[in-house]
Parts: C-alpha cells; structure tokens; sequence
C-alpha cells in the first residue's frame, strides 16, 4: 500500500477516534455524570496529532 495512503487513513481514523472520544464526554457531562478520562484522551489525541501534522522532516 502507498505510504502516502496509510498516513491519510492513520489520520483520519485518528481524528474519527478523538471525535467520538470528545462526543461521548459531552453525552455523559449532559447527564450529569461526566467521564473526565474521555476528555483528556481527546486532548491528547489532539496534540500527538497536530505534533505529527506540524513537525518538519528531515531529509
């Protein structure tokens, strides 16, 4: 498989992770009864992917 194709998948499945991660926090904090460990897992998804979309390459 092209590189090129697996870091976009590896990307977009990241981000579909992280979305669902926050959605389920906001769906248990509107119960009142929120899960804080969904919260920080979509934050730190966030930065580990933004770290890997904004780092420069080495030649």
């Amino acid at each position: 498989m092209n590189p090129r194709t697996i870091k976009y998948l590896s990307t977009l499945g990241v981000t579909v992770v992280m979305a669902l991660s926050a959605a389920y926090f906001y769906k248990t904090w509107q119960k009142g009864e929120p899960r804080y460990y969904f919260l920080i897992m979509a934050f730190a998804i966030a930065l580990l992917l933004s770290y890997s979309l904004f780092k420069k390459k080495k030649n």
